[in-house]
């Protein structure tokens, strides 16, 4: 929430929730006016009228939601993206013949037609795997894309 009142100039008052179904919860009641939450928890109540997708948080639509557009889209923000990672990681130290073939196991599971149709039901994108060099890239953007906003908000060591 604070990364979107930032990016677009918002004067709305973020209200933490420790859990999403509580959020949703309140959203639906009317109790807050508008969130973000993870498409599987939300979906229900979505396909029930009890809540309205608006935008999605990722740079490309969701399976699950083809007709909501991502904010990149709705808001004319090509840049704007919050999205959680799915990554697999190992130690710093692991040999790259190790991280090869972890890689190339977790690429042939990710490509497998029944996975990929359980990403989509979790309401996530099913990706195809990128080369590791470019999944350290996306790491580090997003530490600075982050990073900057919480030195901005003063949350250094906060958490």
């Amino acid at each position: 929430m604070e990364f979107m009142k930032q990016r677009f100039g918002l004067e709305i008052t973020h209200v933490p929730y420790r859990n999403t179904p509580q959020s949703i919860t309140d959203i639906a009641a009317g109790h807050v006016h508008l969130g973000f939450a993870e498409v599987g928890a939300s979906l229900p109540l979505i396909k029930d009228g009890k809540l309205r997708a608006l935008a999605v948080s990722s740079a490309t639509r969701l399976p699950m939601l083809p007709d909501v557009p991502p904010f990149a889209e709705a808001a004319a923000a090509p840049d704007f993206e919050a999205v959680s990672w799915h990554i697999l990681l190992a130690p710093s130290k692991t040999p790259k013949d190790v991280v090869d073939r972890l890689h190339g196991e977790m690429k042939r599971i990710m490509a497998a037609p029944d996975i990929k149709e359980k990403i989509t039901t979790l309401g996530l994108i099913p990706l195809d795997t990128p080369v590791v060099e470019d999944i350290s890239r996306y790491m580090k953007a997003e530490r600075e894309k982050w990073g900057t906003l919480v030195k901005k908000l003063g949350l250094e060591g906060s958490q």
